[in-house]
């Protein structure tokens, strides 16, 4: 039943923003029966990095309804991870399938150019009011609610709306003004990446795998089959790390990147670029508040983890349907103050919490050297549950992850586990070691 319309306002939401973090909170909001305004400043389709997903998006895209369409589109079937050591001599399967309370294991790899527009959309489907090539320009709050400037069709305009979700990624249209940004110390890393053809894949099931390649200067290799000739490849390193590369342009470092890490090099041997290269920085960062009287932040636009393991997409959706219940409700009750909001802050930042844990985990070297060690034990299976998005583990798994936690301390200080030797000792990162030993 659609929810009553209030006169006073153009539109319930509008949401300034149409990534999946919009989308799915305008998607929701519709469904609802809530009158919602989508501004998104790009025309789609248009290129974005993060195209690999995780099994416990699925249900996501069930929630909103979205879940066939996704089915349907055509995207590569991603059924779970190998992460390979820099010579290649030591490789660990992740299937998902052993993956601990995980109801589906199957998710996809997808250009995102192709899933953003698909999610977009969905959420004009829904109802709600999509206007692309769009602006945010100011927002203005008062006790009876926010009058929001922005340029459409090239005019500018006005609407007044009840709240704001700011889900404008790192532009942070409410998020610079409201909500302090703070860097993460531990994750001071870059990327570099662009498309290949070529690259040989396995057979059967394992095609759709992402694939990973360690350095060891605790960098990595990302490689994402995201259709059936086309993979992104993509290197994650540290920053002083790029800066003492001394190649002129991106393409020369991208180049030097693969030649001197073998099984890069070997996977990428009779690859051919297909796109330019691009760079991304300063991506692992959190906001100090995640909403306020009339205006919640969801997305990219709040925080932003690290890539390796592909939660960017899960936590910004799952946070889009978080802020649309949050807002549904407030509507209703007629309350739209931040303590209203203060359940989906508490779990926005927990959620967050619990993925950076394994994020900052993965470049510390005891954590690897226990990470590659072969086990079909239920402590492993809970680690897979976490690298197929389970945020919401059961007592027993969160059980089983503190054990793998101290097995790590343990490999720290007594060498219970044989050392991959895949890092440089002249780059060993106390600052890691101790924030995971103190967890």
């Amino acid at each position: 039943m659609p929810a009553r319309a209030n006169a006073a306002f153009d539109y319930d939401v509008a949401v300034v923003g149409g990534g999946p973090a919009g989308s799915s909170t305008a998607s929701r909001l519709a469904r609802h029966g809530r009158r919602v305004l989508v501004l998104e400043r790009e025309t789609f389709p248009r290129f974005h990095i993060g195209e690999s997903l995780l099994p416990w998006s699925d249900e996501i895209f069930h929630a909103i309804g979205v879940e066939p369409k996704v089915a349907a589109a055509g995207f590569v079937h991603k059924w779970g991870a190998t992460f390979f050591s820099a010579d290649g001599e030591i490789e660990q399967y992740a299937d998902f399938a052993d993956a601990l309370e995980t109801p589906r294991p199957q998710t996809y790899q997808v250009p995102r150019h192709e899933l953003d527009r698909l999610l977009l959309e969905h959420a004009a489907s829904c109802g709600a009011e999509v206007q692309q090539d769009a602006q945010a320009l100011e927002a203005t709050f008062d006790e009876s609610g926010v009058t929001l400037r922005y340029t459409a069709g090239g005019a500018e305009r006005a609407a007044r709306v009840a709240a704001i979700v700011d889900a404008s990624g790192r532009v942070g249209f409410l998020a610079r003004r409201f909500a302090e940004r703070t860097y993460d110390p531990l994750l001071k890393n870059v990327a570099v990446h662009a498309w290949y053809e070529g690259i040989p894949r396995r057979t059967g099931r394992r095609a759709g795998d992402i694939r990973m390649v360690t350095r060891p200067d605790r960098g990595w290799f990302w490689l994402i089959p995201i259709s059936e000739t086309m993979t992104s490849v993509g290197v994650v390193l540290p920053k002083d790390v790029y800066a003492a590369t001394g190649a002129k342009t991106l393409d020369a470092s991208l180049d030097a990147y693969v030649a001197e890490t073998p099984q890069a090099a070997a996977l990428l041997a009779n690859a051919r670029r297909v796109s330019e290269v691009r760079f991304d920085a300063d991506y692992s960062y959190e906001s100090k508040q995640y909403a306020g009287d009339r205006w919640v932040i969801v997305g990219d636009a709040g925080a932003f983890l690290d890539p390796i393991f592909s939660t960017g997409v899960l936590l910004g959706m799952q946070g889009g349907i978080d802020a649309a219940d949050a807002l549904h409700a407030g509507l209703a009750a007629n309350d739209l103050s931040r303590g209203r909001f203060a359940a989906y802050e508490r779990a926005i930042g927990k959620r967050f919490r619990y993925f950076r844990r394994f994020a900052v985990g993965f470049y510390d070297p005891p954590f690897r050297d226990i990470f590659f060690q072969p086990s079909e034990s239920s402590i492993r299976k809970a680690v897979i549950s976490v690298l197929a998005g389970n945020w919401r583990p059961t007592f027993a798994t969160r059980l089983r992850l503190a054990a793998f936690f101290g097995i790590v301390a343990l490999q720290r200080y007594v060498g219970i586990a044989p050392r991959l030797n895949d890092f440089d000792p002249a780059r060993k990162s106390a600052p890691v070691s101790q924030e995971l030993a103190a967890e």
